[in-house]
C-alpha cells in the first residue's frame, strides 16, 4: 500500500472543478514553524483537488491519504464487499483496488453529485474495473440492495473533518449502516483523532 497522486485530469462539470495547484518551495519551508504532526504538513510540489467554488472537497495531500490509511488496511486485510461513501477523487479506492493483492471482491462507492462522478470516476486508476461500481446516491437515504453485506463501510463526505456537524453526520451515516457492516469508520473522526481534536474541531 503506497501514497500516489491523483491522476484524475483537470476538467469542470457544472460547479465541480477538478484542477491542479502547486505549494511552492516557500510555503513547504514553514513546516520548520508547523506545529501540526509530520503526516499533515505538505511538501512542495502540483497537486490536484476537487473543488466547489470556493470550497476544496478533497486533495491528494499526502495528510489526506495518510488520515486513511486505517481504513485502506482494514478494507486489504478484511476483503470481500467494501462500501464507500463519498468518490473524491477516488484516492482511497486506487488504493484498495491498485496493485494489491487483496481478497477484495467488489466496491461500491455512493457519490451524491453527478457531476462528481462525471469528472473522476471514468479515470481512476483501479487495475480491476469490474470489481468497482459508482452509484449516484445520498449516503443518507440509500438502501442497500436485499441480502446486500459489507465488509468495510468507510464514510468520507466532508470538505473540513475539523467541522463539528461532521462529527454527528458521522455518527448517523455509522448508525445507518450497522447492519450491513463488519467494520464501519469516516475520515472526520479518523482525522480529529489522529490530529488530536475533540468534537469542535480544537485540540483536546
Amino acid at each position: 500500500m503506497h501514497y500516489a497522486k491523483s491522476g484524475v485530469p483537470e476538467g469542470r462539470s457544472g460547479d465541480w472543478i477538478v484542477e491542479r495547484f502547486y505549494i511552492s518551495d516557500s510555503a513547504a519551508d514553514c513546516a520548520d514553524i508547523d506545529v501540526r504532526p509530520t503526516w499533515a504538513r505538505a511538501s512542495s510540489g502540483e497537486y490536484t483537488r476537487l473543488r466547489s467554488g470556493s470550497v476544496d472537497y478533497m486533495t491528494d495531500l499526502y495528510e489526506e491519504w495518510w488520515s486513511q490509511r486505517r481504513a485502506m488496511e482494514e478494507a486489504l486485510n478484511r476483503g470481500g464487499d467494501v462500501l464507500v461513501t463519498g468518490l473524491g477523487l477516488g484516492m482511497f479506492v486506487e488504493t484498495i483496488l491498485r496493485g494489491e493483492p487483496s481478497s477484495i471482491s467488489s466496491v461500491t462507492v455512493l457519490e451524491f453529485s453527478s457531476e462528481v462522478i462525471e469528472l473522476v470516476a471514468p479515470h481512476l486508476n483501479v487495475g480491476v474495473p469490474t470489481s468497482l461500481t459508482v452509484v449516484q446516491a445520498d449516503a443518507f437515504e440509500w438502501i442497500p440492495p436485499a441480502g446486500a453485506h459489507f465488509s468495510v463501510a468507510w464514510h468520507d463526505i466532508w470538505p473540513n473533518p475539523c467541522d463539528p456537524e461532521s462529527v454527528t453526520e458521522s455518527r448517523q451515516l455509522i448508525e445507518k449502516y450497522a447492519g450491513f457492516a463488519d467494520w464501519q469508520g469516516s475520515w472526520a473522526l479518523e482525522y480529529r483523532d489522529l490530529a488530536g481534536l475533540d468534537a469542535q474541531g480544537t485540540e483536546g
